[in-house]
């Protein structure tokens, strides 16, 4: 199947959403990339472990998102193209 290439706007929304994607794949290697020790002293912090759980959650939720706007876009994309083909 070959596609024509995105009009304008479509460029432009598909410039954005990389950027975005980009950038939510930077914070989550940022959380992920966290050390242990920003959070204090195992021995003195019960929630400690907690921390750590979530940082992983968060990060993986992070890079989750940032695929998910990628797909989400080239829906819409295509879908567009599916209307305009039919008018």
């Amino acid at each position: 199947m070959i596609l024509p290439p995105p009009d304008e706007s479509s460029q432009r929304t598909i410039r954005r959403s990389r950027v975005l994607s980009y950038v939510l794949v930077a914070v989550a290697a940022l959380v992920l990339s966290l050390r242990p020790e920003l959070f204090g002293d195992p021995q003195a912090q019960p929630w400690h472990a907690l921390l750590h759980v979530w940082r992983i959650v968060a990060g993986l939720l992070l890079g989750v998102a940032a695929l998910a706007v990628q797909v989400l876009v080239g829906v819409r994309w295509r879908r567009g193209l599916r209307k305009a083909a039919e008018d």
